[in-house]
């Protein structure tokens, strides 16, 4: 672990866990910036390094300014973010569309202070065929509808507030999402039936869920270990956690949930590492908040049968069945309509993401079968199971 990683891991374990640490600030801090930014922990750098006496103010003055604009920052979109959400809430509620917020909308409650865990969006979980109502809704609030996916129908708000609308916890193309999706299975509703909340095993399976799926397409930063560290330690009702193991092992992810759990042991509760977990923390350390293209394109042909290039683009082009029905929803139930379906998906691929397509392509046929098997087997190592 570098200096700078070492400063943010203390850090954030004074500001989230109340870890007693010491603070070392020989640092540089031109990179610890960029690495605290790279994975959205800047707010919460800053309120590590507060917490510390004396620490504060032997922190070079350029970087204290920095700081603390980006800490103000983050009350103020925290504040624009929550008006949408609660808005959003009572509109739904009152037009009787059932519906779940997630992820970071949740998550940040059992933070100490809430707006310093900082989210790039409002997630939410409705019934596809809700969508058009929901539409309607957005729009009558000043909402913007941007491009999406099946599984994402995106709007923007006043203030550049995003929120997405998710009929699936995952994508039909995760593999843990025909274990966890729809997600309503693991809801409880309120009194008025339509503003819900998932139980305390929903909450952590989704966390953990997308948490491996950001692994397996590109990588996860640092915060998505935090997460898993609050909800354990932090978060006031737990749940069944027998219940919850006996899920993960049906998702296949058990072993790779253990790593991650014992990771934010070691690096927050200041547990003993081993070479394992310093590997692991090594590459989420260098994932950045969500990834890159190729580990993105490393894995997608590791998970492939036979860690075929092939496959692996086909299956990034050509969606399974229900991710389709999702993308069009005309054709769902339909399976002579599914050719229709592909091809429309094949034009839009060839029409809509041309660039992105070619350097997928290009990334995949850089990778040689050393590099692949030495890959596959890290992977292995920290729990994901390869074909």
């Amino acid at each position: 672990m570098t200096p700078e990683q070492k400063l943010l891991i203390d850090a954030l374990s004074v500001a989230v866990c109340s870890q007693p640490r010491q603070l070392n600030l020989q640092v540089d801090w031109n990179q610890l910036i960029r690495l605290a930014a790279s994975h959205s922990l800047l707010p919460l750098l800053c309120d590590g390094l507060q917490k510390v006496p004396d620490v504060w103010s032997d922190v070079p003055e350029t970087v204290r300014n920095k700081l603390d604009s980006v800490y103000m920052r983050a009350f103020a979109v925290d504040a624009q973010q929550e008006h949408v959400r609660k808005t959003l809430d009572d509109a739904l509620s009152q037009a009787r569309v059932p519906h779940i917020f997630l992820k970071g909308s949740v998550l940040k409650n059992d933070y100490p202070i809430p707006a310093l865990r900082t989210m790039s969006d409002i997630d939410v979980l409705i019934h596809i065929e809700d969508i058009k109502e929901i539409d309607q809704i957005a729009v009558g609030l000043n909402g913007i509808a941007n491009k999406g996916d099946g599984n994402h129908y995106n709007y923007c708000f006043p203030g550049g507030i995003l929120v997405e609308f998710h009929p699936n916890l995952l994508h039909h193309s995760t593999p843990a999402a025909s274990q966890i999706n729809p997600g309503w299975q693991y809801a409880v509703v309120d009194d008025t039936g339509y503003s819900c909340a998932l139980t305390e095993v929903g909450i952590y399976l989704n966390t953990i869920c997308h948490l491996a799926d950001h692994f397996l397409t590109g990588g996860v930063g640092v915060r998505f270990v935090l997460d898993v560290w609050v909800s354990r330690h932090l978060r006031k009702t737990q749940p069944d956690w027998n219940f919850v193991n006996e899920e993960l092992r049906k998702f296949s992810l058990l072993e790779f949930t253990r790593n991650i759990e014992q990771l934010a042991e070691c690096w927050f509760s200041g547990k003993e590492s081993t070479p394992v977990l310093e590997e692991l923390g090594e590459y989420i350390f260098s994932s950045g908040s969500y990834g890159n293209l190729e580990r993105a394109t490393l894995s997608a042909v590791s998970l492939s049968t036979g860690g075929s290039k092939v496959k692996a683009f086909w299956n990034k082009v050509f969606y399974p069945r229900e991710e389709l029905e999702d993308r069009y929803p005309w054709c769902k139930g339909k399976a002579w309509l599914l050719p229709a379906a592909w091809c429309a998906r094949a034009f839009r691929a060839v029409t809509k993401h041309r660039k992105e397509i070619a350097k997928w392509s290009s990334s995949t046929a850089k990778i040689n079968k050393q590099e692949l098997e030495a890959y596959q087997n890290k992977l292995r190592r920290f729990g994901i199971q390869i074909n």
